[in-house]
This record gives C-alpha cells, sequence and structure tokens, in this order.
C-alpha cells in the first residue's frame, strides 16, 4: 500500500473511531440496583431502651478519594434515615455533650474494566451491549464513652450499555434514584447490624 493510501485509511479509521465513540454517548443507559444487600427499615430494627443523642458525620469517596458532590448528596439521605430510625434522641452535624458519634463512608470502588466495556459497545455501535458493576464499600462506625464499633457494608449498581439486556428479574432505574437507593439502604443496613451489636446501648 501507498504512503498516500494509507494516509487515507488512516483518515477513515480514525473518522469512524470518532462517530463510534459520540454514538456510545447517545446509547441508553439502565442501571439497576444489586438485590443481594436486604431491605431494611424501622420496623426490623430494635428499639433502643434510652436513645441518647448523636453526631452525624458522613463522607462520600470515589476509589478512595473525597468526593465533595457525591457527599452532599449523601449527607441528607443519611440524616433522613438516621432520624427516621429511632436509635437517638437527637440528631446532628455538630458534636454535643453526651452525644456518641456515628460515621458513614461510602466508597464507589468504579470497575476497572469499564472503559474497555464502553469502547467495545461504542465500536459495534451499540449491536453488542455490555455491563459493568459499580461496587460500594462502607465503613459504618459509632463511638461513645470511648468505645467504636465498626461494621461494613457492600453493595452494587449493575449498568447496561446498548443492545445487552439487565440481571433478571430486576426493574432499570434512573442514575440518580439508583444511587440514592444505594445510599439509603448502605445507612439502613450499618445502623441495624450496629444493632445487632449492641453499640447503642447504654454502659
Amino acid at each position: 500500500m501507498s504512503i498516500a493510501n494509507r494516509l487515507r485509511a488512516l483518515r477513515a479509521a480514525s473518522a469512524a473511531l470518532a462517530v463510534c465513540v459520540s454514538l456510545t454517548g447517545c446509547l441508553s443507559m439502565k442501571m439497576y440496583v444489586d438485590p443481594t444487600l436486604p431491605t431494611v427499615a424501622k420496623k426490623d430494627i430494635a428499639p433502643v431502651a434510652t436513645p441518647k443523642p448523636v453526631q452525624l458525620l458522613a463522607e462520600f469517596r470515589t476509589k478512595g478519594n473525597a468526593n465533595a458532590r457525591a457527599t452532599a448528596e449523601l449527607r441528607p439521605r443519611a440524616l433522613a434515615v438516621v432520624n427516621e430510625s429511632g436509635l437517638f434522641s437527637r440528631v446532628s452535624a455538630e458534636a454535643a455533650p453526651g452525644a456518641g458519634q456515628l460515621r458513614i463512608v461510602i466508597d464507589n470502588i468504579v470497575a476497572d474494566n469499564a472503559a474497555a466495556k464502553g469502547f467495545g459497545t461504542g465500536l459495534t455501535l451499540g449491536l453488542a451491549g455490555s455491563m459493568v458493576t459499580d461496587g460500594y464499600n462502607a465503613t459504618v462506625s459509632y463511638t461513645a464513652d470511648g468505645k467504636t464499633t465498626e461494621t461494613v457494608v457492600k453493595h452494587a449498581i449493575h449498568s447496561t450499555i446498548g443492545n445487552k439486556a439487565g440481571p433478571p428479574g430486576l426493574t432499570p432505574m434512573e442514575a440518580q434514584s439508583a444511587v440514592h437507593l444505594i445510599m439509603d439502604q448502605i445507612v439502613w443496613n450499618g445502623l441495624k447490624q450496629l444493632n445487632e451489636k449492641h453499640a447503642f446501648e447504654s454502659e
């Protein structure tokens, strides 16, 4: 092949790749919340005999790094769940005399192969769809009277792009709704697990 023909072929391939990548952005994405983690509500948590006030600290991270935008979404959701749980007499973002400290840290472990799968889907114009999974590892801890009790909660979201069926039996959700549900379920499960460890009982 002559140099001129090679250049024309390279330009054509580059143009095709650009079209594929741009189309990938237009392909529909559907998100599914993993059903493994139990659904927990107030009725599933044993009441505390003498609820104490608590300082709530909540942080969201992405691959171990602070994510300010996601943290801003997590905090009010965590506050709503902790208040609804009835485990504490008062919930505040500030420290107070006699108050325990509840700390919730959620780390989104992005799937390492997400970019590669998305690229492959783009090259096939969505005909060969793909599914990637984002893991959410959370540490929920409660400190009071010099004692800290900790539990780990794991969750996940499965996302499909292009012509790919979702996990059987799961209903697709809009992205923000899926993430909010993940946050709520993690907090509920964390509270239940800590309560089962008798973390909120007075000495």
